[in-house]
């Protein structure tokens, strides 16, 4: 993906604009680093601290707000089963039939969006390591990768559970949607 930064952004979910990985800063720094190091003003191991803390915080923040909509779309998917139980115990009454069909849907769409969300950030992760590799000669993905997805407060860890829980229950979600659609095919899908 050549001019990555720019498709980022174009394709960023603009009310979530703040959580993305700033790769157009992170880019900077690379290349300002490789700059301090050619000048000699900054060393190899100085260089590779800043650009780990610098990274960690990114990453803390898109966690974080991954965390949150997580939590978001897991509350809306228990209050509208609570829903259907609800109907499901009471006299069908036709005036109280609640059609979750869109409301489920809704919840469809967020979760793409969100699975959207992680997938840019993850490529911006990897692109971003890559281009650090490249520029400095070393083998930073690497030690990047191995310090932080094995220690027990990782955010990086944090971001490989969240993918497979989202995954994990979007998969749990489809045949609740299928059957949903299978009996309301009359409704068109978004």
């Amino acid at each position: 993906m050549v001019a990555f930064g720019k498709k980022l952004k174009e394709r960023q979910i603009q009310e979530w604009r703040g959580y993305y990985i700033n790769y157009k800063l992170l880019k900077k720094k690379v290349k300002q680093y490789a700059h301090e190091i050619e000048i000699g003003s900054l060393d190899r191991r100085r260089v590779v601290k800043d650009f780990s803390r610098m990274l960690d915080v990114q990453i803390e923040t898109m966690v974080l707000f991954l965390l949150e909509q997580q939590g978001l779309l897991a509350s809306r998917i228990a209050k509208l089963g609570e829903q259907q139980d609800s109907l499901q115990e009471q006299p069908a009454d036709i005036s109280r039939i609640f059609d979750p069909g869109e409301a489920y849907r809704e919840v469809g769409r967020d979760l793409i969006k969100l699975l959207f969300f992680v997938e840019m950030n993850a490529i911006g992760i990897r692109k971003i390591l890559k281009k650090f590799d490249k520029r400095f000669g070393y083998r930073f993905t690497d030690y990047y990768v191995r310090t932080r997805a094995n220690h027990p407060y990782s955010q990086l860890q944090q971001v490989f559970k969240h993918v497979v829980i989202i995954l994990d229950r979007s998969l749990s979600i489809c045949p609740i949607l299928v059957v949903y659609f299978d009996r309301c095919q009359n409704l068109p899908f978004k």
